[in-house]
């Protein structure tokens, strides 16, 4: 096999404007013809955020979870990480086993990532709704972590030496397709010197171009990043900000979008009856207790079960008890 180094910098073009970027990198793709995969050079084209947001929905401990992300964007995006050579041709056995050795050498690494931008988009973006943070824009709560004590997670990964700025210049269009050419010319109309609203940059480290994005997003009037309501999993709401489910397919072919409301609803419903039996039973200990003054047992017993009540809770919380098995203790009440 010939070998080859990604020396050639993964590059992105930002726009600002139409909040999306262009994506230009080094990949491998399987060639039915040659019945192998070939190296060539590959585009994208995503609305800011969504990669962002694949990358923290990804599973790092599940293989399979990992070889999405790579399906989805390449292995191009993370090969770098694990120095691991890359070379020009593999047989579908050869290009399986280069995948599941970058995929142990990194995997650990690009754990530790998620959790940090997960941590900072959580901030950023008042994700646990602090009444502190309600009133700031993800700008200025983006400021706080840069530059007051709260330290920003993701800041502490910024590493300026595999990063490079290009306010006017993305790849090299001289040997490229139609297709291809016609983002050469859709780049060419947007950047120039004066307009910063769009610009290039390079890096083979994955984690520092999710860091422009990060910070580039929070800067951005209307685009935010939220965790779906019925799914938890991060996305960028389509159109309007507010939106509280995304569109990942849920079950049975449709998406958190057209099940999240009925299965909120029958949650809600559920919490409804399991207070109502709660408040049943709290009554019912209640009156015995009024109504038997001297029975020293029933008030006891009353005090025990309120104990209890917070002990179960509490429980729940930390996912030590299901809330079926404390409906069937109050059940027996």
């Amino acid at each position: 096999m010939e070998a080859f180094e990604l020396t050639m910098k993964n590059q992105f073009f930002v726009d600002r404007f139409n909040k999306n970027k262009i994506i230009m990198y080094k990949d491998l793709r399987y060639n039915s013809k040659h019945n192998s995969y070939e190296f060539y050079n590959r585009y994208e084209k995503v609305k800011l955020g969504f990669q962002l947001c694949d990358f923290i929905n990804t599973v790092f401990s599940d293989i399979n979870s990992i070889k999405t992300f790579i399906n989805k964007y390449g292995i191009g995006t993370i090969a770098n990480l694990s120095n691991i050579k890359i070379y020009q041709n593999y047989s579908k056995k050869e290009y399986n086993e280069m995948i599941d050795d970058v995929i142990e050498k990194v995997k650990e690494k690009l754990n530790i990532y998620k959790n940090a931008f997960i941590s900072d988009i959580t901030y950023i973006y008042n994700l646990n709704e602090l009444e502190e943070l309600k009133d700031l824009t993800p700008a200025k709560r983006l400021y706080i972590l840069r530059e007051s004590k709260k330290v920003s997670e993701v800041r502490r990964l910024y590493d300026p030496d595999n990063l490079k700025l290009s306010l006017n210049n993305f790849g090299d269009f001289t040997k490229v397709s139609v297709t291809e050419e016609n983002y050469a010319q859709e780049i060419a109309k947007t950047v120039s010197n004066e307009d910063l609203s769009a610009y290039c940059f390079e890096s083979n480290d994955i984690v520092q171009t999710f860091i422009i994005e990060l910070f580039e997003m929070a800067e951005i009037e209307n685009i935010v990043i939220k965790k779906c309501k019925n799914c938890g999993k991060f996305f960028v709401p389509d159109n309007r900000i507010d939106e509280i489910y995304c569109n990942n397919i849920y079950e049975n072919n449709k998406t958190c979008k057209e099940v999240g409301p009925f299965r909120t609803k029958q949650k809600l419903m559920k919490e409804n009856d399991d207070l109502r039996i709660y408040r049943n039973v709290y009554q019912k200990l209640l009156l015995r207790t009024r109504r038997n003054p001297e029975n020293d047992k029933y008030e006891k017993d009353f005090e025990q079960f309120k104990l209890k009540n917070i002990e179960l809770k509490e429980k729940i919380e930390k996912g030590k008890l299901t809330q079926e098995e404390y409906m069937e203790w109050l059940e027996k009440q």
